[in-house]
This record gives C-alpha cells, sequence and structure tokens, in this order.
C-alpha cells in the first residue's frame, strides 16, 4: 500500500461510515415509531368502547381480547427474533394491525370484530418484543437511554388513540379514525420496507438451544423485576382517578385530571430519563425513582385538595416512568447475544404482572381509596432492591 491509496480510502470509509449512521439514525426513528403504534393498539379498545353498542359482557370480552394476543406473541416471538431478524416480523406485524384496523369499521359480527382484535393484539405484541430488542442491539453503549426514549414514543401513542377518539363524533367518526389508525400504521410499515436491518446475532442456532437462557436465575430476576413494575403501572392507571374522586368526593370528571397528571408525567419522566442516566447511572436512576414514587404517595396520603392530588399523581407517574425501560436496558447488557429470547421471557412475567396489578388495586380498594397506593409504594422498594441485587451479581461476574 501507497501513501497515495491512504486518502482515496479513508474517504471511502468516511463515506460508507457516513451512509451507516445515516441508516442507523433513520431505523432508530422508525423502531420508535412502531413503538408508538404499539402504545395506541394497546389503549384502542377502552378508547373505542364508548362508541360501539354491545353489552356488557361483550365489552369486558373484547378488553381482554388485544391482551390476549399480545400475551401469545411475547411468548413465542423472542427466540425467532434471534434467529431470524426482525423485520419480517415486524412486517407481518404492521400488516397485521393496519388491516384488521381497516376493516374493523365494515364488520358487524361480533365474532369477526374479536378476531380482528386478536390480530392487531397479537401484531401489537410482536412490536413491543422487537422493538426494545432491536433498540438495545443498535444502542450497546447506551441501552437505557435509548429504551427510555422508545417508551416515551409509547406514552405518545397512548395518548394518540383516545385523544383521536375524543373527536369522533365532531371532526370525526369512529370508522374514520380506525381507517386514519390504519393508514398511519401502513405509513411505518413503509420505511421497515426499506431499511437494511441488523443481522440476526443467533441464525442458525437450533431455538431448542437458544431456550436454555431462559433457564439462567437472572432472567426470572429481571422478570420479577418488572412483574412489580408492570403491577404497579396498571393498577395506578386503573384506580387513579377512582382513588381520587372517593378520596376527595371528587365529581368523576375531575378524578381524570388525576389520569391525565399520572400519563402526561409519564411520558415527561421518560423523555428526561435520557438526560438524568448520563449523570446518575442505571441504578441511581431507579432508586430516584423509587423516591419519586414514595414521595407522591406520601403527598397523595396527605392531600386534603384536588390540585395537591393531581400534583401526587404526577410525582408518581414521573417516578414510575423509568423503571421498566431502564430495567430491561440493564437486562440487555446481561444477555447482549439472546436479546430478543430474554426480553421475551422477561416481558412475559410483567404482562402477567401488569395483568394481576388492577385485581390487586381492586382488594385494596374495598379497604379504602388510600390503600391503593401502598402497592406503587412497596412495589418501588421491591424493584429498587432486586434492581441493587441485579446489578450487584453482576459486578460480581
Amino acid at each position: 500500500m501507497n501513501s497515495r491509496e491512504i486518502p482515496g480510502m479513508t474517504a471511502r470509509f468516511k463515506i460508507q461510515s457516513l451512509g451507516a449512521n445515516r441508516n442507523r439514525a433513520g431505523l432508530s426513528f422508525t423502531i420508535n415509531g412502531c413503538m408508538f403504534i404499539f402504545g395506541i393498539v394497546l389503549f384502542l379498545v377502552g378508547s373505542l368502547l364508548p362508541t360501539l353498542h354491545v353489552s356488557n359482557v361483550h365489552a369486558g370480552s373484547l378488553g381482554s381480547t388485544p391482551l390476549i394476543g399480545i400475551l401469545a406473541a411475547t411468548v413465542v416471538v423472542g427466540p425467532i427474533l434471534d434467529i431470524h431478524g426482525a423485520k419480517q416480523m415486524l412486517i407481518v406485524a404492521l400488516i397485521l394491525i393496519a388491516g384488521s384496523l381497516a376493516l374493523m369499521p365494515s364488520l358487524s359480527v361480533f365474532w369477526q370484530l374479536e378476531i380482528c382484535c386478536l390480530a392487531y393484539g397479537f401484531g401489537g405484541g410482536v412490536l413491543n418484543t422487537a422493538t426494545n430488542t432491536l433498540i438495545a442491539d443498535l444502542h450497546e453503549n447506551s441501552r437505557a437511554r435509548a429504551l427510555n426514549l422508545l417508551g416515551f414514543f409509547f406514552s405518545a401513542g397512548a395518548v394518540a388513540a383516545p385523544l383521536l377518539m375524543s373527536l369522533a363524533g365532531d371532526a370525526l367518526s369512529p370508522a374514520m379514525v380506525l381507517r386514519l389508525l390504519a393508514a398511519l400504521t401502513t405509513a411505518v410499515l413503509l420505511p421497515v420496507l426499506f431499511f437494511r436491518f441488523p443481522p440476526p446475532l443467533q441464525a442458525g442456532v437450533r431455538i431448542g438451544n437458544l431456550l436454555t437462557v431462559i433457564h439462567q436465575p437472572m432472567i426470572w430476576l429481571f422478570g420479577l423485576i418488572l412483574f412489580f413494575e408492570s403491577g404497579s403501572e396498571n393498577c395506578m392507571f386503573v384506580w387513579a382517578g377512582k382513588i381520587v374522586t372517593d378520596a376527595l368526593h371528587a365529581p368523576a370528571a375531575r378524578g381524570s385530571l388525576a389520569l391525565v397528571a399520572l400519563g402526561a408525567a409519564l411520558g415527561i419522566g421518560r423523555l428526561g430519563a435520557v438526560v438524568w442516566l448520563r449523570r446518575l447511572g442505571n441504578l441511581g436512576t431507579v432508586w430516584l425513582s423509587v423516591c419519586l414514587v414514595v414521595t407522591g404517595v406520601v403527598i397523595a396520603v396527605a392531600a386534603r385538595s384536588l390540585p395537591t392530588m393531581i400534583l401526587a399523581m404526577a410525582v408518581i407517574g414521573l417516578g414510575i416512568s423509568a423503571i421498566f425501560p431502564t430495567v430491561l436496558g440493564i437486562a440487555g447488557e446481561r444477555f447482549p447475544g439472546e436479546t430478543g429470547t430474554a426480553f421475551g421471557a422477561i416481558m412475559t412475567l410483567a404482562l402477567i404482572g401488569g395483568a394481576s396489578g388492577p385485581k390487586t388495586g381492586g382488594y385494596a380498594i374495598s379497604h379504602g381509596p388510600l390503600q391503593v397506593l401502598w402497592i406503587p409504594a412497596m412495589s418501588a422498594a421491591v424493584v429498587g432492591i432486586l434492581t441493587a441485587v441485579a446489578t450487584g451479581t453482576r459486578q460480581r461476574e
């Protein structure tokens, strides 16, 4: 090699690096867009039910059907991501969601509506696992920050569904909203078709060999942490409004303000965590979150007015915001070669915890509205302790 070849090689290297960086940035934005769609999917039925003329039994069935699809996808998709990659799975998931949402306005038979809900729920479960896995793999040196940003897009999607449905009957009909969401999902699908995705981490490995990772105790430890965290989050989202209205004897409309504060703080907190993770690190961020949750609970217990109670819910929302993505980032560092399989197992436990949280809150509220607040407070303490154990184990290894 002579000196005259070096500048040309350097230029080609820079061009290739620039192209790779642009693909990575565009791919990251697209993946965040997929998580935005999952946020819409998760809260869609709750937003849609007031516009449907169905019995309470059918309404309850519709509410649980997407969750069954999400859980089924989460159980099976992890190893597939590690062996075959995420691109094809994302394409299938987005087609399922877009097709289901586009079909729903034209359906008149209940079982057909259930099938659509199951299909888009399954697609949403694929999106949830695949996006978290991809972001963790693309950002090896900043997993927790990148996953918190991903969580912000989820929160934005969760707000978008009820916001659009609130316009139904005025500017838009429910059918138009569903078709608009189908078109939005299709718009996210298009860049997925054309972007280059990273190769699978375990191409050619047999699924049976890959599944041995779920036998490791650390998988169950991370799953237990997010079991408590998801239970706490879902409990507060279901019962926050009821806590405020019962504790202050306020109208139901006032209680919804507490839920808005909780949801808004969740999104803002995840966006803010992108910054404070650099200062505090993963464990420090989790302990800050624990302190915020406990502080919010104390404020709520002492509250005698609606503004104070809304402040309390906002502080609790800030506290719970960063825990899930940060803990998932720590798990990604622990299992960098089997991220899909590990995340699938961990998030399956998280979904089970999320389903049990509201029911536990139902038992607690029978003893008084403020008794529900023991759930986020105790869950936060358990999460902090178990995360310290998990990070300490990693350091000893």
